[in-house]
């Protein structure tokens, strides 16, 4: 079990990862065996390196984001995340509750996402689905 602050180092360390396009640093916060749940219901992805890839894919997608992160309980937090889609030139945005288990070492054992994400053109495109 890790100390009482370090969910509070890891979720800042996390951000400053988000917001620098870090992939190294992303990677530091995760175990070997980490697994990642892109929605509670998906197949875990396993292991630092494979969870790093899927956000590095996700930063090369995307430019000018901001990330926020807001911690509402040990080992919860709320975030969101807008930018431009570099292939539509479009913007998106993305709001999300993740849950982190951490080990004794204060790297991420378990992350889970709950995401709700829109751009410009998912947004035209529900506006337009019934016509």
């Amino acid at each position: 079990m890790a100390s009482a602050d370090a969910f509070d180092a890891w979720l800042d360390a996390y951000a400053r990862a988000h917001d620098g396009g870090d992939v190294a640093l992303l990677k530091s916060l995760f175990g070997e065996t980490a697994e990642f749940f892109e929605t509670p219901f998906n197949a875990p992805a396993k292991g630092a390196e494979v969870i790093s890839t899927y956000f590095a894919d996700i930063w090369a997608r995307t430019a000018d984001s901001v990330f926020e992160i807001e911690k509402i309980a040990e080992g919860w937090a709320h975030w969101t995340m807008g930018g431009t889609i570099v292939a539509l030139d479009e913007p998106y945005r993305a709001n999300g509750i993740l849950k982190v288990e951490l080990d004794a070492d204060g790297r991420c054992h378990s992350l889970t996402l709950w995401t709700e994400r829109l751009s410009v053109r998912e947004s035209d495109m529900l506006s337009q689905r019934d016509a």
